[in-house]
């Protein structure tokens, strides 16, 4: 027997709603090529920091590098990649040249985007 849509919202409201399975789908944090990008970095750079002084220096500086400051900027892969564009750097370097923008580019740690020389 067929219920009525009355008694069908009442056993909704006293039972809920049924459960549905929702398929679960996570959104990568890199496409293909970025994430190919990123191993062929990790292999470069690593080597590049690892067991090397801080090559910034600032008054925050732990004295040992963590990782690679990029004073071009590393916004597309060439940059990235460029080994030319790399200086080791602690953390605490690396996030003074991002916070203290004007005394990093008159010491030479980061270089403008707009009056770059081909």
């Amino acid at each position: 027997m067929m219920e009525t849509y009355l008694e069908y919202r009442l056993r909704l409201k006293n039972e809920g709603k049924p459960v549905v399975e929702k398929k679960v789908t996570k959104i990568k944090l890199f496409s293909d090529k970025r994430a190919k990008v990123n191993r062929e970095y990790s292999v470069k750079s690593r080597p590049f920091w690892r067991g090397n002084p801080c090559g910034i220096k600032s008054k925050d500086c732990t004295g040992a590098a963590q990782g690679i400051h990029h004073p071009a900027g590393k916004g597309t892969i060439e940059l990235l990649l460029d080994e030319n564009n790399w200086v080791p750097a602690c953390n605490a370097c690396n996030l003074w040249c991002e916070t203290h923008h004007a005394e990093a580019v008159e010491k030479g740690f980061k270089k403008s985007r707009l009056n770059r020389q081909p």
